[in-house]
């Protein structure tokens, strides 16, 4: 699987295309409890997203690339360059039972728990693209269709499984937002909302970008 985005301690993310989520609401999950404080935030990963363009523009937008380092500022006309600094939470306030937290993206499109056990850990997308690996999972049967599923991934240390969902498994009761331009570490892993995307890192180098335009992973 080509390799969509890499973490660095000292690099500050690049980002390519507008909003990540979209509206819809997960199926509901299980409600509320606590969690301990996360020691080091590590810098968010570098990821190149697919860039909105004017459509006088001879170019079009590019599809999803290997992260690029890049030395262009941000400005008002130019949303391909999102450097806004990461701000990190304290996790204990989105705790949730069984030593969990849970949050969701702000526009409600993205739903994700961080648990201690197998399966625990992840993100679900109401509106996404089927992940790269996960197409068995995510075949139409005589229940569900793919558009029914909600797409995502679970998180394991050093790994990353793409799937799909037919119940909100990341969804919990009184789940609160995680702000645009945030992180979360807990229990090893640490997430990051931005306005293109919910970026996650599993450790080892492994992660995923989850979006209405994109569902990836290494």
């Amino acid at each position: 699987m080509r390799e969509f985005w890499k973490l660095t301690l000292t690099a500050v993310l690049t980002t390519a295309a507008l909003t990540a989520c979209g509206s819809q609401e997960p199926p509901a999950a299980d409600p509320a409890t606590s969690t301990s404080v996360a020691v080091q935030i590590p810098a968010p990963p570098q990821v190149t997203i697919a860039a909105p363009t004017d459509s006088d523009s001879d170019d079009a937008g590019s599809a999803t690339q290997a992260p690029q380092a890049t030395e262009s500022k941000p400005t008002a006309a130019d949303p391909a360059n999102n450097t806004a600094p990461i701000t990190p939470v304290d996790p204990a306030t989105y705790s949730v039972p069984d030593n969990q937290v849970a949050w969701k993206s702000p526009s409600g499109n993205v739903y994700c728990k961080i648990g201690s056990g197998p399966f625990s850990s992840g993100c679900q997308a109401a509106d996404a693209p089927v992940p790269a690996g996960a197409e068995a999972d995510c075949a139409p049967n005589t229940t569900f269709t793919v558009d029914m599923l909600s797409k995502g991934f679970y998180l394991d240390p050093g790994h990353v499984t793409p799937t799909c969902f037919n119940q909100g498994v990341f969804g919990a009761e009184g789940q609160k937002v995680l702000g645009y331009n945030t992180s979360i570490t807990f229990n090893g892993f640490t997430c990051f909302s931005r306005v293109e995307a919910m970026i996650c890192d599993a450790g080892g180098g492994h992660g995923f970008v989850l979006s209405m335009q994109q569902a990836t992973s290494n």
